[in-house]
């Protein structure tokens, strides 16, 4: 029987197709013994027939070939996973064998927006992929200590709004020292709208960062001015929004439809709930954000599906260690919370979207009220973000919209 020293048959670019097509022998009785453990794991986790079956099958040929008791890569079982073809997903299996504390754990996956900031920089001109390095560093803080991490998501915003301008730049030019005021001019305004106002914020940052750095002598964006339209909120029709909770039967999609709709709950904020957010002797939800906390006063439909939902996620998963209020099968097994891919997904039954929903829930408030300060404590947003709301809701009396 092999062991964790010839671990090295297991590697992602192995070609796998030998060893599926083989026929593996017996399994041993610690093998059997494991995967009777898995079973055993997978029923009191109340998983699927299908997913705890490609697992299995992924755990039955790993511990046949290099023993039951060894400490299996999770890179290796990734790798054998992605060559089974299933289709599954083993994060349940990954966490069966860490808390066996029989697991490698690989090295955290680089976040998807850093991996797009890295490899399109790279494809640069070395000098300029250099300077838009050091723009990336000085944004996440490696410079400036003292200010907030740009999250990596805005780099990659800022990137796709910069690409035509470097490729024009990258075609005439060996690095950014080079630009002038007139080639900002005319990036900016060879786009309208919206998207010259994109540009125009992207391409701040990034001469601004390099002046920071000392890698330019004069910033080219200064003094530049881009008219910004802007955007106020509106409203749904009233058809948009019947019955919004009757679209759907499951416990987490209608607690998430009534905590934006009735609470104009972000779908940033969401996830990040945690089980010792909710305080229900008080019927409150604490929601946590960067620049402080915000309680949520739970009203008397919110509550009742608060409680459906906590039953049946109990019911669901009576033994998953995540901390978080919403679950889902495959974070059930982990500590992660849910993607907010997941939670804007919940309207699409309806056929709106999030931002939508809870704009309508904030501008009806509004509507109510001319105090920004009433819309802040009520929905914990920011007095600039209270002002757009006052101003959509009374247009007439409210003054010129904040920018």
């Amino acid at each position: 029987m092999q062991h964790a020293g010839q671990l090295a048959i297991f590697e992602a670019d192995r070609d796998w197709r030998p060893l599926l097509s083989a026929v593996l022998p017996s399994p041993p009785p610690s093998v059997t013994a494991i995967l009777e453990d898995f079973a055993q794991y997978a029923t009191e986790h109340r998983w699927s027939h299908q997913s705890q079956e490609a697992s299995a099958r992924v755990l039955r040929m790993a511990a046949t070939w290099l023993g039951a008791d060894t400490t299996f890569h999770e890179k290796d079982l990734r790798a054998l996973n992605r060559a089974c073809a299933s289709g599954g997903r083993i994060g349940g299996l990954v966490a069966f064998l860490k808390q066996r504390e029989q697991l490698l754990s690989s090295p955290p996956r680089r976040n998807r927006n850093e991996a797009f900031v890295q490899r399109t920089i790279a494809a640069f001109p070395p000098r300029i992929g250099d300077e838009l390095e050091t723009w990336v560093g000085v944004l996440r803080g490696s410079t400036r200590s003292h200010h907030l991490a740009t999250d990596y998501s805005t780099i990659r915003r800022y990137l796709v709004y910069l690409a035509t301008a470097l490729a024009g730049w990258t075609s005439c030019y060996t690095t950014l020292r080079q630009v002038t005021t007139t080639d900002v001019t005319t990036a900016v305004t060879a786009v309208k709208g919206p998207r010259s106002q994109e540009r125009a914020v992207a391409l701040r940052s990034l001469f601004r960062a390099l002046k920071h750095a000392k890698l330019v002598f004069a910033d080219p964006t200064r003094g530049l001015h881009v008219t910004r339209q802007e955007l106020l909120p509106t409203a749904l029709a009233p058809d948009r929004l019947a019955g919004l909770l009757e679209t759907s039967t499951n416990p987490a999609t209608r607690l998430v439809l009534a905590l934006v709709a009735l609470h104009a709950t972000s779908g940033t904020a969401l996830p990040d709930i945690t089980l010792s957010d909710v305080l229900l002797t008080r019927r409150q939800l604490l929601i946590r954000r960067p620049h402080g906390r915000h309680i949520v006063h739970i009203d008397d439909t919110t509550a009742a599906l608060l409680h459906t939902w906590l039953r049946y996620r109990h019911r669901r998963w009576p033994r998953t260690a995540n901390p978080h209020l919403l679950v889902t099968q495959q974070t059930a097994s982990t500590t992660d919370p849910v993607c907010t891919d997941y939670i804007y997904q919940r309207f699409d039954p309806a056929g709106v979207t999030l931002r939508a929903v809870r704009a309508d829930r904030i501008l009806d408030e509004a509507r109510e009220t001319e105090d920004p300060v009433h819309l802040v404590r009520v929905f914990g947003i920011s007095v600039t973000t209270a002002m757009k709301y006052i101003h959509a809701a009374h247009p007439h009396g409210a003054g010129p919209p904040p920018r």
